[in-house]
């Protein structure tokens, strides 16, 4: 699981190891002498980034795998970027992508099974307060002309 905190950082921590039993099948030669080297049921250590971004403030953005380019990734899973926080007021005169597109190649044989399992996406890191409105509302109207006359107030 991968937590990010509000003061910059990341917190990965993997679950305990576990065994199946019952299953068929065989595993590939490389997966075989890798469970060979694992002792134990404890799972890999926490990895903490949340106390390097105290440490070095101008690195304290979005941390790990969501840093590399999703094009330059590769493996079962994938990383993307959250979608930034939209502004408070748009000043922009035409519309430019966040990232770079990619490219389209329509295939003409069949494809090779498809290598990518799943994506995960990077959790929002802001927060939204409110608050009540404590201003008295405006006075009504109390007679019938100043009723007429309001109609085309703006």
């Amino acid at each position: 699981m991968i937590s990010v905190a509000t003061a910059g950082g990341t917190v990965t921590s993997y679950s305990p190891r576990f065994s199946l039993s019952g299953m068929t099948g065989t595993f590939p030669q490389p997966v075989i002498d890798g469970l060979k080297t694992i002792q134990g049921t404890q799972g890999p250590s926490d990895v903490n980034t949340v106390k390097d971004a105290k440490n070095n403030p101008a690195d304290a953005g979005p941390a790990g795998p969501f840093n590399v380019d999703y094009r330059s990734q590769t493996g079962l899973t994938k990383y993307a970027p959250s979608q930034p926080i939209p502004p408070t007021k748009i000043t922009a005169k035409s519309a430019t992508p966040l990232y770079p597109t990619s490219a389209v190649v329509y295939a003409k044989t069949w494809l090779p099974v498809p290598s990518q399992v799943t994506t995960f996406t990077q959790s929002g890191t802001f927060s939204v307060s409110s608050r009540e409105n404590t201003a008295s509302p405006a006075a009504k109207p109390s007679d019938d002309m100043q009723k007429f006359l309001g109609r085309w107030k703006d």
